[in-house]
């Protein structure tokens, strides 16, 4: 048996969309200083979603309260409200 690592076939393969569109959301975000559950969770189909002009976004901070096991948003005591955002 081969222990050489074989390319992955074409149809596993997917093309991540970093076009304009994407850009935009991802400055919209940072411009905002927002946070989405996107970026937090470490969504795979974020590529897609903010190439569709599509962002779920997390008020009152970066951490969640209900630490929901198949999740990888950041889990914790929420920090003081930030009037601005």
């Amino acid at each position: 048996m081969s222990k050489t690592k074989q390319p992955k076939p074409d149809w596993i393969r997917i093309k991540l969309t970093t076009g304009d569109n994407y850009k935009e959301i991802k400055s919209m975000m940072r411009s905002k200083t927002l946070h989405t559950v996107c970026e937090e969770a470490r969504c795979p189909n974020i590529y897609e979603c903010w190439a569709n002009r599509t962002a779920t976004f997390m008020i009152l901070g970066d951490i969640c309260t209900r630490a929901c096991r198949f999740c990888a948003v950041n889990t914790g005591l929420p920090t003081e409200l930030d009037l601005q955002e």
